[in-house]
């Protein structure tokens, strides 16, 4: 997975949290109704970040088996290689060494490129993993202290209106 498809998922957490958190705080409910459906939110919140957390694991074991195939086709490579450099060294040819030595070469700087290619997409997946993480976890935590808030507003308001009319 690209980093612009994690970008993307970050997005549509971060949209979705900002709209369910508008949409809470600007409809008119009672106190009571306001706090259950702010705890409805933050448990549909945290469903999804787990939710994505999954995802990324689940990324995460498909870049590992890919490594794994990787390493299987170059094992194979390599058998074939050592059955030919066998039957080439039977025939005691110098311009067959040399081909092998080239071939050994080109094998090994493949297999090495791979291998850092491998290496290098695994950590990048893991730090965008880690950041994406990092990112919605902030998010979350805002969107849960702004909830509280305007929730605490909300209810002193409608303290100060039962007063008043008490008071009539």
């Amino acid at each position: 997975m690209g980093k612009k498809s994690g970008g993307f998922f970050l997005g549509v957490i971060i949209g979705g949290t900002a709209a369910a958190v508008a949409a809470l705080l600007l409809a008119p409910k009672s106190g009571k109704e306001l706090r259950e459906e702010l705890a409805e939110q933050t448990d549909d919140l945290k469903n999804k970040i787990f939710d994505y957390g999954e995802y990324v694991q689940e990324k995460s074991y498909e870049y590992a088996d890919l490594a794994k195939d990787k390493a299987g086709d170059f094992t194979g490579q390599a058998t074939d290689f050592a059955g030919t450099v066998k039957d080439k060294a039977v025939k005691g040819s110098e311009e067959a060494l040399s081909s092998l030595r080239r071939q050994t070469d080109d094998l090994s700087d493949k297999f090495k490129k791979t291998a850092n290619d491998l290496n290098d997409q695994a950590a990048d997946l893991a730090d965008e993993s880690t950041d994406i993480i990092l990112d919605v976890t902030d998010v979350a935590e805002e969107a849960i202290v702004a909830t509280d808030d305007y929730a605490g507003e909300i209810i002193g308001e409608l303290e100060d209106q039962a007063e008043e009319l008490q008071d009539n």
